[in-house]
């Protein structure tokens, strides 16, 4: 089984942020590298009721035909707010920018620049990394009070064995236990709000609310699904293995580590470049519920494997969190605690 795991946010999240930078950009971007050509408009009908935070206008769809340099006829539509008579300032012919590779991705060039809706396409990729930042918890700052503290509050085992982290053990497992509990419900919270996004993008590219954007929104629905159940699926395994091998990627950055596990199953786990160099060969590992990244189950001096973002710290000085994603770095003790038994 593969894992890529080189990546803090899933994958999903960078391919919906993605979806909509490309869809928020497109008529600028056609506008400066697309082709040009002519359209004529073919329809122009109303669409659902009147919408009364909007003076009573109606949402019209603007259809229209083009012929591109492949002497084919290509189609599109823009959709547009306006009172009962109807949309203003569309000529019978108008000008179009599409991509010569892809007629399909057209638009008319009055509406290829920057407006209101790039804005708010671009807004709501900007909200949704926002949304799925790293963030430092509240553990952090108790951990970074406890750091002041020198003698019985911190804890004497992870200072004899080179532990990098000022955590108590009581912190980190208040922390461990609480974080599992967050991850899993800012994983449905993300997938219910990224539901009605992706409805609105859907709804204004269609130009209206019919059984075909429902159709494209379940469909959409079921896949985001499988990928977030399979993504949570491999984040709440929780296991102990031992590095059997080392393989280092083609493309010269990190590689891949075969793990054995219990009654003779093995895992690939895909490693960016620190991680890769961290472990070796006959290194135990383990997993916890909830996190990404694996720890040596013996300390090793000085170092430090993040398990919230696969960073590796390094440095003499302990310190309470993970410079890289800001997470609180618990008690190696506290995670043996929860890890599963060999």
């Amino acid at each position: 089984m593969n894992m890529r795991v080189e990546s803090g946010r899933p994958f999903v999240v960078w391919l919906i942020v993605l979806m909509l930078i490309a869809y928020g950009l497109l008529g600028p971007v056609l506008l400066r590298i697309g082709a040009g050509s002519t359209a004529t408009i073919t329809e122009v009908r109303r669409t659902g009721g009147a919408e009364p935070q909007w003076f009573n206008q109606y949402w019209w769809v603007v259809a229209y035909e083009f012929r591109a340099a492949d002497g084919k006829v290509h189609g599109g539509h823009t959709r547009v707010l306006a009172h009962d008579t109807g949309p203003r300032g569309y000529a019978r012919v108008e000008p179009v920018v599409y991509l010569a590779s892809a007629p399909w991705l057209n638009v008319l060039r009055k509406e290829a620049g920057f407006h209101a809706g790039t804005a708010a396409t671009l807004g709501a990729a900007l909200l949704i990394l926002w949304l799925t930042r790293s963030r430092k918890t509240a553990g952090s700052a108790s951990a970074r009070r406890a750091s002041k503290r020198v003698g019985g509050s911190r804890s004497r085992a992870s200072a004899s064995r080179g532990a990098v982290t000022a955590m108590t053990v009581d912190q980190s497992v208040r922390w461990l236990l609480g974080y599992r509990r967050q991850s899993r419900l800012y994983a449905w919270l993300f997938f219910a709000a990224v539901i009605p996004v992706v409805l609105l993008v859907i709804w204004l590219e269609m130009g209206e609310l019919n059984d075909e954007v429902l159709g494209s929104l379940a469909f959409f629905i079921l896949v985001f699904l499988a990928l977030a159940l399979g993504s949570r699926r491999q984040t709440s395994a929780a296991w102990r293995a031992v590095v059997v091998d080392k393989q280092p990627s083609e493309q010269g950055a990190g590689g891949t580590l075969v793990l054995a596990l219990k009654h003779g199953k093995q895992r690939k786990l895909r490693v960016s470049s620190p991680l890769f160099d961290y472990y070796a060969p006959g290194d135990a590992v383990f997993k916890l519920d909830g996190f990404e990244w694996p720890e040596k189950w013996e300390p090793d001096a000085g170092r430090r494997a993040c398990i919230a973002c696969g960073g590796v710290i390094k440095g003499e000085t302990r310190t309470t969190a993970c410079p890289h994603c800001g997470a609180p770095l618990p008690a190696h003790e506290a995670m043996q605690t929860l890890a599963p038994r060999a």
